[in-house]
């Protein structure tokens, strides 16, 4: 390769890792915790109400507001982002507060420009002294995909997957002889030229779309000069939206070019391949990956496995297109010749697929029963059932390749291509929803500790606010222990120095002892200490490891 070659390669890779700028993190934003927190009864009223989320939230569309009992507004109407922790909204009180029962209703839009809105109840004054109590629970909740996001997204993953799969189809898995037969150029040109317009046109309405998801406000009011400048210059997706629209330009020219019956030109070739990977990178900055403190490792994995399926389901595009070159003598040989060096591929991308699936997995899946229980959990099980759909097939045109079949290649081809262009979609979702991690539920565990005594800890719903705990003590042979004098849990934060908090259990009946409390004042690890004391004075002691939940 020339030295002036070499270096617009290297010009269009330093491109694409401009996207993994710091300065772009990504993810759904999520109490930590609160002051005063859910249900919490304090006896004086506080001068200001706070609530700390799992990331920075953008400086744009939010509000935190306090109203009573009655609906009237009882906040200084100063809410605001505090300056030295992008984390905390916070706001004022107006003094003299009476007793009663009140509300914090807060909105913000977290870093990948999600907004997530809640309430959050509290009390002033004892219970005893109140005439009524709150019957308000804790309430978060995130954006719902809509369809306008749902097909605007998917169009955008799935004409970007066709423009890097095909050029890596035609440039690394297409027959030698095949890519100078005229026939085959023009049809991938011509893939190449819709998935460049779709791509443009989907990343063109990406920004009034954001502009819905961020302000709240319809197509017809988003779509003015001041709500698109206030998108570009205070939103983080603004700055990210201005880099893909940059990518756009560039891929247009060369685009233009690849086009222009310029297929033989590696350089060009490369240019588009490249460019297309830089914006099909700039999705994992949308994603949940960001969201993680290693975020170049997280974002790396969600990249290569985003790139990974991205050719794969690329690929099929061209490549069912071709199917009749198979009816033809003189091309059969190498249509199959074709199938085989993508079925090796196909290998590859499989087993990077699961690798890189599985890991990330690691970071949003609590546990199994989540892949049913969340939402998260039921999209994530659905895409995982179309993969192995895909791969089903993907062995059957393995085989037919192996044997050299002349015919059927249109039912597997497209019936492996139709899966992949629904784990698209089911994508779409995925980014748009909060992880399991959110709702990981009730925590349940049991311990063997000395002389095989089994303690069982409980958590129920596990998530920040109230909560009841309860302890279960068994001897070696099942049977409940009697001669308990008290049983106390210590938490501790895992995340954060917020001291020791201890609550003593009440006997429920023997071997089990319970209590309700609001000592998980924020989501995140934490670990409980159980101390057991019995009559005999001896101690019975063990640790768990909780997550709780924020939803």
């Amino acid at each position: 390769m020339s030295f002036k070659k070499s270096c617009i390669v290297f010009a269009l890779i330093f491109y694409l890792f401009l996207f993994l700028h710091p300065s772009f993190p990504s993810a759904h934003a999520y109490i930590k915790k609160s002051t005063p927190s859910e249900n919490e009864t304090l006896s004086k009223q506080p001068e200001k109400v706070m609530i700390e989320f799992d990331e920075p939230i953008q400086p744009a569309y939010h509000s935190i507001e306090v109203f009573d009992s009655e609906g009237n507004r009882v906040d200084q109407k100063n809410g605001h982002v505090d300056t030295e922790n992008s984390s905390v909204i916070e706001c004022g009180l107006n003094d003299h507060l009476p007793n009663g029962t009140y509300r914090i209703q807060w909105r913000v839009v977290s870093s990948d420009g999600h907004p997530v809105q809640g309430v959050i109840p509290f009390q002033i004054g004892d219970l005893e002294s109140n005439q009524k109590r709150s019957n308000i629970n804790q309430e978060s909740k995130g954006y719902t995909p809509k369809w306008d996001l749902l097909s605007i997204r998917w169009l955008q993953y799935v004409s970007n997957a066709c423009l890097v799969g095909a050029l890596f189809f035609y440039m690394f898995i297409l027959h030698k002889e095949l890519v100078t037969d005229l026939w085959v150029k023009a049809a991938v040109r011509k893939i190449v030229k819709f998935s460049f317009l779709i791509l443009s046109l989907s990343i063109l309405l990406s920004l009034p779309l954001q502009a819905t998801i961020e302000s709240g406000l319809p197509w017809n009011e988003v779509l003015s000069i001041q709500v698109l400048r206030e998108m570009i210059e205070n939103t983080l997706f603004g700055k990210t939206w201005i880099i893909q629209i940059d990518g756009v330009f560039l891929l247009s020219i060369s685009t233009y070019l690849v086009i222009k019956k310029r297929l033989d030109k590696p350089i060009l070739l490369w240019m588009t391949l490249i460019l297309g990977i830089g914006l099909l990178l700039s999705k994992s900055f949308t994603s949940h990956a960001a969201s993680s403190t290693n975020t170049f490792y997280s974002i790396s994995l969600d990249f290569v496995h985003l790139l990974s399926a991205s050719i794969w389901i690329g690929s099929l595009l061209p490549l069912a297109t071709l199917i009749p070159l198979s009816q033809k003598k003189e091309s059969k040989t190498l249509f199959i010749a074709t199938i085989k060096r993508f079925s090796k591929w196909g290998i590859v991308l499989v087993i990077v697929l699961a690798i890189t699936g599985f890991m990330s997995s690691l970071s949003y899946v609590p546990n199994l029963r989540t892949l049913v229980s969340t939402d998260y959990g039921r999209v994530l099980s659905g895409k995982i059932l179309l993969f192995v759909l895909m791969i089903i097939f993907a062995m059957a045109n393995f085989f037919k390749g192996k044997s050299s079949r002349e015919t059927g290649w249109s039912s597997t081809l497209w019936g492996e291509l139709t899966p992949g262009l629904l784990v698209l979609g089911l994508s779409v979702l995925l980014t748009n929803l909060p992880t399991a991690m959110a709702s990981p539920g009730p925590f349940i565990e049991t311990k063997t500790i000395q002389q095989g005594t089994r303690m069982t800890f409980e958590a129920t719903p596990n998530v920040i606010g109230e909560n009841s705990f309860v302890v279960g003590l068994k001897d070696e042979k099942g049977r409940p222990i009697t001669n308990i004098e008290q049983v106390t849990l210590t938490f501790t934060s895992l995340e954060m120095d917020m001291g020791k908090d201890s609550k003593i259990l009440e006997k429920v009946k023997d071997g089990k002892y319970g209590t309700r409390g609001l000592n998980f004042n924020m989501s995140g690890q934490w670990d409980v200490q159980v101390h057991v004391l019995t009559k005999d004075l001896e101690t019975l002691d063990t640790h768990f490891n909780v997550l709780v939940g924020s939803n």
